[in-house]
């Protein structure tokens, strides 16, 4: 490929770029109360947003070319190296102490030979800056001659005491960076590498359940149990409180009012210890629906994440009916006809009060027939049906059951009763269903043979 093709070709990503950088970056200081934003990639171009430290840039940051508002990005010059660079992202995991090494690759696709010193340049956005004694390349310098390629060394090497968090830092290659419209808050480098690097350790407590999910009868009180593991040889501080959630409920969705829970818990976890922390729901007599909520655990172990440190509580508050459901169906006079009803029951239905089991649904079922009298029929089932579905795994168990030697966990039961009428009268039937102990159940008629 000709230069001039190449820099044609080139010239496209850069109006992208800059047309970018022209809406993302007054994003990037006008927002600095919004929360971090993911960065965005395109090509050579690497647009990060990150809140809150838009104004803090590294020494070695280079100011971006100016251009008047009157000059249009086609008019501008546009010549810089024509680097390929391989990989051009980079993401990884180290502990503190730990240490990573990947290698570059770095082909000109130009036509003249260009020479290379590496070096640092620390985003001027983010939570956590990378110090630049952290990062080395090699070789420090090197001429690539046209279409040859070139190897770099990238090591990482993070400080015993660094803190958790995420990293982002680019390893530039040459000055080259985008022409914006305006001066831009940071130069947008074309020939560039960047990486990130998450900086993380083992949590030190481990927390058992993180969601809890129940329905509660309205009117009725629930207690739960979160158990604290701490693994680490000395005692953790924990706080519990009521709070977070906030990014489990939607628009149609209400929040647990703080009234309804309180929490017993101990002030610490001791080394290789466990403690148990209470949770009590006394759920409103008039309250119905579907509430979310949460617990802030506030656990001081910096290992763990800010999301880890809450325990997500979503209820389904039902009512006991006292009116029974009713529904009308035709039968022939001497037709045989049945009537099916089901409910079915979750693990998590079974979650709450420790191993103690809640009762199971029932029916009460009757038939009504006008030329009865308008008498009821209440039969007997002909047939109960229970049909479980069973787990070998450890799907959502509560802590009292994660540590047992049982393999098996009941993840949902389905509970069934038929009722039969032969040679039944014609004309119309009314069925009525009271259900008991049921967040819902389904029924079924079957006319004939």
């Amino acid at each position: 490929m000709k230069k001039e093709e190449a820099k044609t070709k080139a010239k496209a990503l850069v109006v992208l770029g800059a047309f970018l950088l022209s809406v993302f970056s007054v994003a990037a200081v006008a927002g600095q109360a919004a929360p971090p934003q993911p960065v965005l990639h395109f090509g050579a171009i690497v647009v990060g947003l990150e809140a809150g430290v838009a104004g803090q840039a590294s020494q070695s940051l280079q100011p971006a070319p100016e251009v008047t508002p009157e000059q249009s990005i086609e008019e501008q010059q546009v010549d810089y190296k024509i680097l390929q660079i391989s990989p051009k992202h980079e993401w990884f995991e180290l502990k503190p102490g730990g240490e990573k090494e990947f290698t570059v690759k770095v082909k000109n696709k130009d036509e003249e030979a260009v020479s290379i010193s590496p070096r640092i340049e620390v985003q001027p956005f983010g939570e956590y800056f990378v110090e630049e004694e952290w990062i080395t390349v090699e070789p420090g310098s090197a001429e690539i001659k046209a279409g040859d390629e070139q190897e770099y060394t990238v090591t990482v090497k993070i400080p015993e005491d660094a803190e958790i968090g995420h990293y982002s830092a680019q390893v530039v290659f040459t000055n080259d960076t985008m022409p914006t419209p305006y001066p831009a808050p940071f130069p947008m480098y074309v020939n560039s590498l960047m990486f990130s690097v998450h900086v993380w350790e083992p949590p030190k407590i481990v927390v058992q359940p993180q969601h809890i999910h129940d329905r509660v009868e309205a009117g009725q009180s629930q207690e739960y149990e979160i158990q604290f593991e701490n693994k680490g040889d000395k005692a953790i501080a924990i706080s519990p409180e009521i709070g977070g959630g906030d990014r489990w409920h939607g628009p149609f969705e209400n929040m647990i009012p703080e009234g309804w829970l309180t929490i017993d818990a101990p002030a610490k976890v001791e080394a290789n210890s466990k403690v148990t922390v209470r949770v009590t729901v006394n759920v409103p007599v008039d309250a119905k629906g579907r509430y979310e909520g949460g617990i802030n655990l506030n656990i001081d172990d910096p290992s763990i994440e800010r999301w880890d440190q809450e325990v997500h509580i979503g209820l389904e508050v039902w009512k006991q009916p006292t009116t029974p459901f009713r529904e009308d169906f035709t039968v022939k006079q001497g037709e045989k006809f049945s009537v099916v009803v089901t409910a079915r029951q979750h693990a998590y239905d079974r979650y709450g009060g420790g191993v103690e089991e809640k009762e199971e649904p029932s029916f009460d079922v009757a038939l009504i027939q006008a030329t009865l009298g308008g008498g009821k029929l209440t039969p007997e089932p002909s047939k109960t049906v229970k049909t479980g579905e069973v787990s070998l795994g450890m799907d959502y168990l509560p802590p009292w059951e994660a540590s047992s030697e049982g393999m098996y966990h009941v993840m949902s039961t389905e509970y069934s009763e038929t009722y039969e009428i032969t040679n039944a009268t014609g004309g119309v039937w009314t069925l009525e269903i009271l259900p008991r102990n049921a967040e819902r159940f389904e029924y079924t008629i079957e006319i004939g043979e």
